[in-house]
């Protein structure tokens, strides 16, 4: 097995991917979109990227939550955000 040195992402290249993917949710689902569910598993850092031990038990998130959290912290914005950020983008992945 080779050694993993970790995964390169340039800031501009991801920028990129978001912006066409919500061209592509725009195109396909409108400029509103409605997510349906609201509670969702989650599974606790670091815990969740140890895959060398028994998988954590997960814990409880809410869209609702994460999606709120995201709207009032824009004049102290933390890396945290994109936590938040991913749990809606997992849901928003979701629709068919």
């Amino acid at each position: 097995m080779e050694s993993w040195s970790g995964l390169t992402i340039e800031t501009g290249e991801l920028r990129e991917v978001f912006e066409r993917l919500i061209s592509h949710l725009e195109q396909t689902k409108g400029r509103s979109l409605i997510l349906h569910e609201d509670y969702f598993y989650s599974m606790p850092f670091p815990e969740i990227y140890d895959v060398t031990s028994d998988p954590p038990a997960p814990t409880i998130g809410q869209l609702t939550e994460s999606w709120a959290n995201l709207q009032r912290s824009q004049d102290d914005t933390t890396s945290f955000e994109l936590v938040w950020l991913a749990d809606v983008i997992k849901a928003l992945g979701h629709l068919a």
